[in-house]
């Protein structure tokens, strides 16, 4: 009889060898059913099976304090983030921005404390991203992009939800198109916006400065009100509205009904990321696949830590168009 090795077993499973290894050895990176199954597998056909137990890794995520604030978007990131990691065995612990300033430097902070990765979860000021960067640790960045760090970032694909939107608007006939929001919030909401303005030239759809408001704030209905008084009324007002998320949309929706517009009658609306928000349920939207973005984030660092010599990688997320009640056909 010949000898079973890694390789007989991943032949007969029809799976890399590398999997097999990873589960034979006890790392991170391979799924319980599929652990079992390969265990299960070497044991019946005689291969002495020694599991190792995984080592604990210690990950410090950092994120800022008012990321909290959004509880109808970033707990979910987050959940995804500590599930997958407490599967895997990885121990975190959060350090915010806040506490940062009040307390000392990144990286002492950091090093006082057993540390094998980090992970920065949103958008925290450059400066910071580039002292994490220079501790020289496995580091992934979640739903944000900067240029000063080398490193690997998970992000959802914004380009590719816009899209999604705008072409479902053109399927609707809506040529004349709106965009409200704020890009000051964060990088997503930038991403968005730079996104809706490349495919409103690249489909050739004009662009009238009336109908992008880019200084809106959540919860505002006067603000939102007095555009509506301002430019509703004229015979060339947009027909659909992208908004840079949810909130917004729910915003804008009961600001034009209090108007006496109505949705999506007297203008359609999508929103974006298929939040719980109140309201947000009758919404066309572009779904974000938020636990997706905190378990691939756990999984990129985990790579990166067993190795750290692989180039660095930018994964995108893709986004999910809902159709619900919010965009007429015209």
């Amino acid at each position: 009889m010949s000898k079973i090795t890694m390789d007989v077993i991943a032949a007969e499973l029809g799976i890399s060898k590398n999997t097999v290894s990873r589960a034979l050895r006890g790392l991170s990176g391979v799924s319980d059913d599929v652990r079992k199954k390969i265990i299960a597998q070497a044991e019946g056909s005689g291969y002495i099976v020694k599991v190792k137990p995984a080592n604990m890794q210690h990950i410090v995520m950092v994120h800022r304090k008012s990321l909290m604030e959004d509880v109808f978007f970033w707990p979910s990131v987050l959940s995804g983030i500590m599930n997958f990691a407490a599967d895997q065995g990885v121990n975190i612990r959060v350090i915010t921005t806040d506490y940062i300033k009040e307390n000392g430097s990144l990286s002492t902070l950091i090093r006082s404390q057993k540390c094998d990765g980090l992970l920065v979860v949103n958008d925290i000021d450059d400066n910071s991203i580039k002292q994490l960067s220079e501790m020289k640790l496995p580091m992934a960045v979640v739903d944000y992009h900067s240029d000063v760090a080398d490193c690997d970032y998970v992000i959802s694909a914004n380009k590719n939800g816009i899209y999604k939107a705008v072409t479902h608007l053109i399927e609707n006939n809506h040529k004349k198109i709106g965009f409200i929001g704020n890009v000051d919030w964060q990088y997503s909401f930038q991403a968005r916006y730079e996104a809706f303005c490349y495919y409103m030239d690249k489909f050739d759809l004009p662009v009238d400065d009336n109908y992008i408001w880019l200084d809106s704030k959540y919860n505002d209905l006067t603000y939102l009100r007095d555009k509506i008084k301002k430019f509703m009324p004229a015979g060339d007002a947009a027909t659909a509205w992208i908004c840079i998320n949810d909130v917004v949309a729910v915003d804008f929706s009961r600001a034009l009904k209090e108007e006496g517009y109505s949705v999506p009658d007297d203008a359609s609306i999508i929103g974006f990321d298929n939040s719980i928000y109140p309201g947000a349920q009758t919404l066309t939207t572009l779904e974000v696949q938020v636990k997706s973005l905190g378990q691939r984030a756990i999984e990129q660092l985990m790579l990166r830590i067993e190795t750290p010599e692989k180039p660095y990688e930018t994964v995108s997320i893709n986004t999910k168009l809902i159709i619900r009640n919010s965009v007429k056909r015209l």
